[in-house]
C-alpha cells in the first residue's frame, strides 16, 4: 500500500519534486559515466614532417604473355626482381592555395651496398580532413579523416580517371586499429595499431578473367608499412566444344608489386 497519498497535498508535492530531482541526478550520473567512442581522427597514420623517411623492400613480379591452345599452349614465365625504395620528405612549401605541402623524394637502389639514386618527386598535402598524394600530376586521396571502419571515399576525387566517376566510392577502410606484422629481407616488424585501405567498386576486379587490387596498410605513428598491387588478365582459350578453358598461372598480362617497410624515421 502507498501511504504517500494519505499525506497533505503540499507534502506530496515536495516528495514528488525530491524524487524527480533524485531521478534526474541519477540519469546525469549515468550519462557522465558513459564513454562515447568517437572515430579515430587518423592524423597519426601518416606522420608528415620534414626529415621523415621510409625505406621499403620492393618485390616486382611480371609474367610473359601466354598463347596457343590445347596442348600447344605456351604458358607464362615469371620474372622476379627486387630492389629498395626510399621516400624522404625533404622540404615544405606553400601550394597554389596557400596551404602547406611537402616534397617527397623517392630514391632507388638495387642493393643496400649501392648509393641512392633519385627516382621521382611527389607532393604530400596533409590537412585535418585528408592526405593527398600528387604523383606525376595525378592526385589521389590516400587517407580521409576521421578513420572509421568500412568508410568509403573516392580515391581519384581530384583527378577523375577512366576507371571511375567523380562520385564513385573506390576506396574503403578495413581492420581499423588492428595489429599487423610484415616480413621482408629477413626483417619482421610488428605494429600494434594499423588501418588497411583497399580498392572497391569500379577500381577493383577479382574474377576468373581479371584481377586488379591495390592494398595499403598504415601503422599509427609510423605511416605506410605495406603496399601491394596486383594486375592480371588471365589467359584462356575456347576449345573445340565451345567451352572456355583457363590455363592456371598463365596470363595475357600479369604484374604484381609488394613494397614492405624495413626502416623508417618519423619525427
Amino acid at each position: 500500500m502507498n501511504f504517500s497519498w494519505n499525506l497533505p497535498a503540499t507534502t506530496r508535492r515536495i516528495s514528488l519534486a525530491l524524487a524527480a530531482g533524485a531521478l534526474a541526478i541519477g540519469f546525469a550520473g549515468c550519462k557522465e559515466n558513459t564513454v562515447e567512442i568517437l572515430p579515430d581522427a587518423g592524423l597519426s597514420y601518416y606522420p608528415v614532417a620534414v626529415g621523415n623517411y621510409w625505406i621499403y623492400a620492393v618485390a616486382d613480379s611480371s609474367w610473359s604473355r601466354a598463347n596457343g591452345q590445347g596442348s600447344q599452349v605456351t604458358p607464362s614465365v615469371l620474372t622476379a626482381t627486387s630492389f629498395q625504395f626510399r621516400e624522404a620528405i625533404t622540404s615544405s612549401f606553400a601550394d597554389a592555395a596557400g596551404k602547406t605541402a611537402y616534397r617527397l623524394v623517392r630514391s632507388k637502389r638495387l642493393t643496400p651496398a649501392d648509393p641512392w639514386v633519385d627516382d621521382s618527386i611527389f607532393t604530400l598535402s596533409p590537412t585535418a580532413q585528408s592526405v593527398i598524394l600528387n604523383r606525376n600530376n595525378l592526385r589521389t586521396l590516400e587517407l580521409i579523416f576521421p578513420v572509421r571502419e568500412g568508410r568509403l571515399w573516392n580515391f581519384n576525387a581530384y583527378s577523375n580517371n577512366s576507371e571511375d566517376t567523380v562520385t564513385a566510392e573506390t576506396r574503403r577502410y578495413r581492420r581499423v586499429g588492428e595489429p599487423f606484422s610484415t616480413t621482408a629481407g629477413g626483417i619482421t616488424k610488428a605494429y600494434p595499431a594499423t588501418v588497411t585501405t583497399t580498392n572497391e567498386g569500379t577500381a577493383q576486379e577479382d574474377d576468373a578473367y581479371y584481377v586488379k587490387t591495390y592494398q595499403q596498410v598504415f601503422a599509427k605513428g609510423v605511416g605506410p608499412v605495406l603496399r601491394r598491387q596486383r594486375r592480371f588478365t588471365n589467359f584462356y582459350y575456347v576449345n573445340s566444344s565451345g567451352s572456355v578453358v583457363f590455363v592456371p598461372k598463365s596470363y595475357t598480362f600479369g604484374y604484381s608489386r609488394r613494397e614492405t617497410l624495413i626502416e623508417s624515421k618519423v619525427n
